[in-house]
């Protein structure tokens, strides 16, 4: 293998990073189809190109020669057993840094987003148990129409679902007075998919894969997209049970109301707290695909587009990290 298979890697990388979000927009009609499944592959996706990234960089610790950290022989068998894993033959290119400086990098990298991820999860928790707090200051425990529901004295429809061992559902006594029992038991089963189908763990793995990489274009697209994806699923579940009319109804009433989120809300992490709204408000495409959803033929194109991108990107990955995993169980031996 030549340093062509490098090119080939660094461009599937790159390709993918700054076409992803066109190929997401553009893909929209398919997903909505099937918006749970589709936002696991897009997490799949975010996977994918990281795990690629960091095997690039760390493939690229064999092409390099550098100052030594270990002395004499010792050091020049790790530099060949790199260089003969490595599947970039070329020449060894002359750098001023140590080769295990390169070989750490992408590790360091690796553990500071993982880390960064925790302190995410973290304040996500503490966030929602503040809101909780505040919520049960003044909610009555009640149940409305067959879902368990924390009851909040406030004239604003409000409806929002926490995680279910933070609290369920919580609406408020406007959205009681701004409904009919059709669409109240609607938005209830809007809130309950929430729940079920586990939607706060989902966007909670989101927020720790994103964090400081939604820089990258296609991490940015799919940190808004899943979230919306996520509505659609809790609304195709709702409309299952009670029917698109009364869910189209319901959705158009809170639209209308501007409900804004709780007072609390303004102290929680993103997606700790999932309105029947949505993150964005109730757009025209949400309302669009109860009434009509839109033709799923146009997206085929991007939906496969994006896929072979991701396959061949994965492909390419596990060509790389190959001979490094037979290094590893075969060991280099160092002499004595």
């Amino acid at each position: 293998m030549t340093l062509t298979l490098f090119v080939l890697f660094a461009l599937a990388i790159v390709l993918v990073a700054l076409a992803g979000p066109r190929l997401v927009r553009w893909s929209s009609p398919l997903l909505m189809r099937a918006p749970r499944l589709a936002s696991g592959l897009l997490l799949g996706a975010l996977a994918v190109w990281s795990t690629a990234a960091v095997v690039l960089s760390v493939a690229l610790a064999g092409l390099p020669s550098g100052p030594r950290l270990l002395a004499g022989s010792a050091a020049d068998v790790c530099q060949r057993c790199l260089a003969a894993a490595s599947p970039f033959a070329a020449a060894p290119v002359q750098l001023p840094v140590p080769m295990a400086a390169l070989v750490l990098l992408p590790l360091a990298g690796t553990a500071l987003m993982s880390a960064a991820a925790v302190r995410g999860l973290l304040r996500r928790a503490r966030s929602t148990r503040a809101v909780l707090t505040e919520v049960r200051a003044r909610a009555a425990r009640t149940v409305l129409a067959g879902h368990p529901v924390l009851l909040v004295p406030d004239p604003t429809p409000l409806a929002f679902a926490l995680p279910r061992r933070r609290g369920g559902i919580v609406v408020s006594r406007g959205l009681l007075d701004s409904l009919g029992a059709d669409e109240l038991s609607a938005v209830l089963e809007h809130e309950a998919a929430h729940l079920s189908q586990h939607h706060h763990t989902l966007l909670a793995v989101l927020d720790a894969m994103v964090g400081p990489l939604r820089v990258i274009p296609l991490f940015d697209a799919v940190a808004i997209a899943v979230p919306h994806l996520l509505e659609i699923a809790a609304d195709d579940a709702s409309r299952h049970r009670s029917g698109t009319p009364a869910l189209a109804s319901a959705l158009l009433t809170l639209g209308e109301a501007g409900a804004p989120g709780p007072s609390a809300a303004p102290a929680a992490a993103p997606g700790a707290l999932l309105h029947a709204m949505g993150p964005a408000g109730i757009g025209p495409d949400r309302i669009g695909h109860l009434v009509s959803p839109a033709a799923a033929r146009s997206a085929l194109v991007p939906v496969v587009t994006l896929s072979t991108l991701l396959v061949a990107l994965l492909g390419l990955a596990a060509v790389v990290v190959v001979p490094y995993a037979v290094l590893l169980m075969n060991g280099c031996p160092l002499p004595l």
